[in-house]
């Protein structure tokens, strides 16, 4: 990984550290779209059917609009949503027995499946969350393995991860850990651990100090 800072100029995440403008902007458009997306919620709570359409449904209202919208409906519909949520456009929870913490960025055309968020959790665009890695059985031959059936599990993005552009996520990732774009994580990430690759594997921890196992 590139160290190298020439050509780079500093930027500031307004999410993280609104000015007092855009945090009382955010707070009357939450209060206009507030109504609306109670709605929204209370009608989709006793199915998962309901709860994706309307997940697909608004992940494609605009960005200045959306972002709010979403944010205010997922506070309602998910078993528990933190505080400061963006959600970007074209983003999908596919079901909505998952948690997501405070101060989470998720990225466009992210889909997330059982799979619970950590506070302050920076995950970039086209990222997939898996329910596991063993959603679809195929040591059959006699039998398509659409038909073989699978297995799911909850997984988890600890608090203070970053996840790369177009990773795809199958397993547990500790707290404080990265994983780099379009890294396949396929195993458990150990906290502090920073992996790439497919599958992903360690690279270094950011702490500088090697412990823990790879994730291979």
């Amino acid at each position: 990984m590139s160290t190298s800072t020439a050509g780079y100029e500093e930027i500031t995440y307004q999410q993280f550290s609104p000015t007092p403008a855009m945090r009382a902007a955010l707070l009357v458009a939450g209060a206009l779209v507030s109504p609306l997306a109670w709605v929204l919620a209370v009608g989709v709570r006793r199915s998962a059917t309901l709860f994706r359409t309307m997940s697909e449904a608004l992940s494609l209202v605009p960005y200045a609009l959306g972002v709010v919208l979403r944010a205010e409906f997922y506070r309602r519909a998910l078993r528990h949503c933190g505080r400061n949520l963006v959600v970007e456009f074209g983003a999908v929870f596919v079901y909505p027995d998952v948690s997501v913490g405070e101060n989470v960025l998720i990225g466009r055309f992210t889909i997330v499946h059982h799979c619970d968020i950590g506070d302050y959790a920076l995950i970039g665009e086209r990222c997939t969350f898996l329910s596991g890695s063993r959603q679809h059985r195929y040591t059959r031959r006699d039998v398509p393995m659409a038909l073989q059936g699978g297995q799911r599990r909850r997984i988890s993005v600890g608090r203070d991860c970053w996840i790369g552009s177009h990773a795809v996520v199958m397993d547990d990732v500790g707290a404080g850990s990265v994983v780099a774009a379009a890294g396949v994580v396929t195993a458990p990430v150990t906290a502090g651990a920073i992996v790439a690759g497919n599958p992903a594997r360690l690279v270094r921890h950011r702490d500088g100090h090697p412990t823990g196992r790879s994730t291979s």
